[in-house]
């Protein structure tokens, strides 16, 4: 099978987009938001991924992932004291030790290590 070009990418993740916020409006829970919010950042929508999973903790404060993926974005734009606020929750609160892991090679960065 061929390797779909960046335009078919595109497409995909456009895709993507438009029924996750579909399901969004069907069912606007908490995993409906992060899903949404992960397709956002998989299309480099930084900013309505970090709507979306502002509003996903907003219902369940304790979704590590969206607290993971803050991080990250937080990082992103320069704010490393939030960048770390977030990543440290995940750190405190998670049971993913995968994702602990991430969390922790992403504050290592922050940190210059």
């Amino acid at each position: 099978m061929a390797k779909p070009t960046a335009h078919e990418r595109e497409l995909t993740e456009g895709e993507a987009v438009k029924q996750f916020e579909r399901a969004v409006k069907d069912h606007p829970d908490a995993t409906s938001h992060f899903n949404l919010g992960s397709a956002y950042y998989v299309a480099h929508d930084l900013d309505a991924a970090f709507r979306e999973f502002q509003q996903a903790l907003a219902l369940s404060p304790g979704l590590d992932h969206a607290h993971y993926y803050l991080g990250v974005i937080y990082k992103a734009r320069g704010d490393k004291d939030k960048a770390r606020e977030e990543l440290q929750k995940v750190l405190n609160g998670s049971g993913n030790q995968l994702l602990k892991n991430q969390a922790t090679i992403q504050l290592k960065w922050l940190n210059g290590k």
